[in-house]
């Protein structure tokens, strides 16, 4: 018999898939808008050299995003379909 400590379902599972793809991706691309020229990531703020899109944050806002696509995706109850 196992114990498992964890579940995890199919909706976490593809939502951090997605964010672990969306970080590589966004790391390797290297967009203008989160890193300087050297490649460093930009500081949070308004000043010169600095981002209101740090790559922390915009990671953050698509994992949430993907997660709660696929949470509505799995409830199958509505007409949203990717």
């Amino acid at each position: 018999m196992y114990i498992y400590m964890f579940d995890f379902d199919s909706n976490l599972v593809y939502a951090v898939g997605i964010y672990l793809v969306t970080c590589y991706g966004l790391y390797s691309l290297k967009h203008e808008s989160m890193f300087d020229e050297n490649g460093n990531f930009k500081t949070f703020g308004l000043h010169k050299n600095e981002t209101v899109f740090p790559f922390w944050l915009v990671t953050t806002i698509i994992g949430l995003f993907s997660y709660y696509i696929m949470v509505i995706r799995a409830r199958g109850d509505n007409d949203f379909h990717l």
